[in-house]
């Protein structure tokens, strides 16, 4: 077996790194600001709406966000139980 095996793509590596970027921000907003619609996380990232979707399911599947509740027919996204942080 070679090293070659693991090595990853540069064009991958580009990709892999803006999207843990694009999340990062994502959590930032999330803990800055408290539970925010798809709407509200788009207008802070500065993300169009399908982009951010596509972000915010993977992070629900890997337990880095929650559904914290529904606001203005929209469902509202937050940290999991146990990770909110109290900033007052």
């Amino acid at each position: 077996m070679s090293s070659e095996k693991s090595r990853v793509a540069p064009e991958k590596a580009k990709e892999m790194q803006e999207r843990a970027k694009e999340r990062s921000l994502i959590l930032k907003e999330i803990k800055n600001q408290g539970g925010l619609t798809l709407d509200e996380l788009s207008k802070a990232t500065g993300m169009d709406r399908e982009k951010l979707f596509r972000h915010i399911i993977a992070m629900r599947q890997f337990g880095k966000i929650a559904i914290a509740g529904e606001r203005d027919n929209q469902l509202v996204y937050g940290l999991p139980e146990g990770e909110e942080t109290s900033k007052s």
